[in-house]
């Protein structure tokens, strides 16, 4: 079973009465169905840990793409350079830097040629400061600096340079921040969330409530208690979804793979059949939706956004 499957083998046989020892092919068809059913429901379902930026919308409630909400373990905002990162060999005509999941991608271009150099990893550099004196120990004209001492930004994870995409379903092997120009005096400056967020609560529905108590410097009075305003500012991680999957989606999920089981039993461009002894066969074709029934199971799950841009 599938990390992210919607029903177990088990449950989709319950649906298949008299079907046996097909594990090989109901297994394939429940991981499709658990992922084409929480496209459908525009969601996930599994219990799942993420790490999402939104951006500020001045507004006191702020809506997360996934829910029921179990925990909230981080919000951070104002995201401000803590590394600079720049090339100063003038030969090499470009340099960039670009944080993917594992560390950083840095490439140089030097009378045509392109080198890219992949050796700096968050595995092995765990603050900033071990990260800057890797990149220093490069050669090649690769420099950085830390935006403060040791005891500031020095000391933070390297790992959190990397922000993940807010849809993993559809930005899966896509890079963080980067793409960034820096030689010829320019710098490639990596940005962090730095402001640990105190003042607000959560609803499991899939809120962020601004609430006192707050500390934010900015704040004069209660009135301004709301998600500042800005593009992509606010970094949320946190865990949602079920630890039991809804019962009605179980049955949606294996009524559906059984759907399919069937169809792959015949040509599936058949939709009528008439047999020698003269009875006659037809089935309802599914164009391009769920099945009626597993649709009239799904639809208090799906999702639905109205005037907002975080979906």
């Amino acid at each position: 079973m599938a990390a992210r499957d919607l029903c177990t083998l088990a449950r989709a046989y319950q649906d298949l009465q008299g079907v046996t020892n097909v594990d090989s092919l109901l297994s394939t068809l429940i991981t499709s169905v658990s992922d084409a059913i929480q496209k459908w429901c525009r969601r996930d379902f599994v219990s799942t840990s993420y790490d999402e930026l939104y951006s500020g919308n001045g507004d006191r409630k702020l809506l997360l793409r996934q829910y029921p909400i179990i925990s909230v373990q981080s919000v951070r905002y104002r995201p401000v350079t803590v590394i600079k990162i720049t090339n100063t060999v003038a030969a090499n005509v470009q340099g960039r830097v670009t944080v993917t999941s594992t560390g950083l991608t840095l490439v140089r271009v030097n009378a045509g040629v392109k080198t890219t150099d992949t050796s700096v990893t968050f595995a092995g550099t765990a603050t900033l400061t071990a990260l800057a004196a890797a990149v220093n120990a490069l050669g090649n004209g690769w420099s950085a600096q830390v935006i403060g001492d040791s005891t500031n930004y020095g000391s933070w994870p390297s790992a959190d340079l990397y922000w993940p995409p807010a849809f993993p379903t559809f930005g899966a092997g896509s890079t963080g921040q980067g793409a960034l120009q820096c030689v010829n005096g320019s710098f490639a400056e990596l940005k962090m969330h730095t402001y640990e967020l105190a003042g607000f609560q959560w609803d499991s529905r899939g809120w962020l409530l601004r609430a006192i108590p707050y500390t934010d410097p900015e704040l004069q009075h209660p009135e301004d208690l709301v998600w500042p305003v800005g593009i992509n500012n606010i970094r949320v991680q946190y865990t949602a979804g079920y630890g039991t999957i809804p019962e009605s989606v179980q049955e949606a999920c294996a009524s559906w793979v059984g759907a399919l089981y069937y169809q792959c039993t015949r040509d599936p461009q058949l939709t009528n059949q008439l047999t020698a002894g003269g009875a006659a066969s037809g089935w309802k074709g599914a164009a391009g939706e769920p099945p009626d029934h597993v649709v009239a199971l799904l639809r208090p799950y799906r999702r639905h956004t109205i005037s907002t841009d975080q979906s």
